[in-house]
């Protein structure tokens, strides 16, 4: 891929506001299978929304999805990741890390998770910023803007379409490179990563 990327997680997705609204997303770049959409927000923050196709079932990208523990084996720039104790299956709060270059500081996100399946078969999980759920970590900066949303909907032929949208402020302040990387590419390559790494489990 020609990006350099990064992300949180896309990790893994959200109801905010944004998802209701009207404005569309405006298609980036389109390489491998993997298109990137991209919608400016207000206040220097940005909507990126990923789309693929993936040859794997609908449980597999749950159980993946569901392993915070291994996200920083495929989510881009991930340095570390677990779920809080004290949640369900379908609600809990997860920390991810984010690994930044030096000299900038790392970053984490702490976001509630809440997932269902309709009657279609479709897998939505949103994640929500909830950054006073569990203490702050030295050395770090909690995104305090951060929603996200992923969409598994069953297609034919033994297929999922996974669609990722993320909205954040945390390329605020960065240089360009670097807020292009950690706002686009990030997601855009934990994406292609998931679909690699789901398809290779076949």
């Amino acid at each position: 891929m020609s990006y350099r990327p990064l992300i949180y997680l896309l990790l893994f997705a959200c109801n905010y506001a944004t998802a209701q609204d009207s404005r569309p997303f405006v298609l980036q770049t389109e390489e491998d299978g993997v298109r990137v959409y991209v919608r400016d927000e207000s206040a220097g923050e940005l909507s990126v929304r990923v789309v693929t196709q993936a040859a794997t079932t609908l449980p597999r990208v749950r159980r993946t999805l569901d392993e915070a523990s291994r996200y920083d084996e495929w989510v881009h720039r991930c340095d570390g990741a677990y779920i809080v104790p004290g949640g369900t299956a379908n609600n809990f709060v997860y920390v991810s890390g984010i690994d930044m270059p030096f000299p900038f500081r790392d970053k984490e996100v702490v976001a509630r998770v809440r997932q269902w399946v309709d009657a279609a078969g479709v897998l939505t999980r949103t994640i929500t910023a909830e950054p006073g759920a569990i203490p702050p970590t030295d050395g770090r900066d909690r995104l305090t803007v951060y929603g996200g949303e992923w969409v598994i909907r069953p297609l034919a032929d033994g297929e999922v379409e996974l669609q990722c949208t993320v909205r954040t402020d945390a390329g605020a302040g960065l240089p360009g490179w670097l807020r292009k990387e950690i706002m686009t590419g990030g997601p855009a390559r934990t994406v292609a990563n998931l679909r690699r790494r789901l398809e290779a489990a076949r």
